[in-house]
């Protein structure tokens, strides 16, 4: 069996992206997906001490259409990396896990990435390894498989050898079964619930980026998505 995952390359994302990969042999990141400002791909929420905020990457203009990989970075003297870590020290700095997580956040931020989507997998190959899931990586964009929507998905799939698709509930909105069905793939839906842990700043807040749990947890936010 091989377990296969397609997502977008997005920016921190929350748990429940985390725990689709615990039993998943392959991620495809849909690099070559059209970006859409104002979404995953470039902010998260993360808590502070007057409630939920963006945490905000901030792109350069560009045409409307354009795919995730297509989208830079703002060239400002890497002042952005300064806010969105200043950010960061102001809501977790009294959080049990702060250092050793800033630390490692704060590198991937300084390597001076000029792609959106570069930042983003870095981020995400630390929060891989943080939360222990290591599936095979693949891009989207090299696996050259045609098609729209449904179709596409099971034509990746299939470029990698995967007979079983675990998508995620945000899809079933366009998702078909069917085209799975004849190219012999099982579908498989995502059952998750938010953990609760230790948090910061008053009552628990669920959907936050992972690395709200990693803050306060440490290492046994692995738990959290098992």
């Amino acid at each position: 069996m091989k377990r296969v995952v397609i997502h977008q390359p997005d920016f921190l994302p929350y748990l429940g992206f985390f725990h689709r990969l615990v039993d998943a042999q392959v991620l495809i990141l849909l690099d070559d997906a059209q970006f859409q400002k104002g979404g995953w791909n470039h902010r998260d929420k993360i808590k502070t001490a007057a409630g939920t905020k963006w945490l905000t990457l901030p792109i350069d203009k560009g045409p409307l259409a354009r795919s995730i990989a297509d989208v830079r970075l703002q060239h400002d003297a890497r002042g952005w990396c300064d806010h969105n870590l200043n950010q960061l020290r102001e809501s977790y700095r009294e959080a049990r896990w702060f250092e050793p997580v800033v630390a490692e956040l704060e590198a991937r931020y300084r390597a001076g990435h000029a792609r959106m989507v570069d930042l983003n997998f870095a981020l995400l190959d630390y929060l891989m390894g943080a939360l222990d899931v290591e599936p095979e990586i693949v891009w989207a964009s090299q696996l050259e498989c045609p098609g729209r929507s449904t179709e596409r998905l099971v034509e990746l799939v299939r470029a990698v050898g995967g007979s079983h698709y675990l998508s995620g509930t945000g899809a079933l909105d366009y998702l078909d079964a069917e085209p799975f069905a004849r190219a012999g793939i099982t579908l498989e839906l995502q059952r998750f619930e938010h953990p609760c842990y230790p948090q910061l700043h008053g009552e628990f807040v669920p959907y936050l980026s992972s690395i709200d749990a990693l803050f306060n947890c440490g290492p046994a936010a692995r738990a959290l998505i098992r």
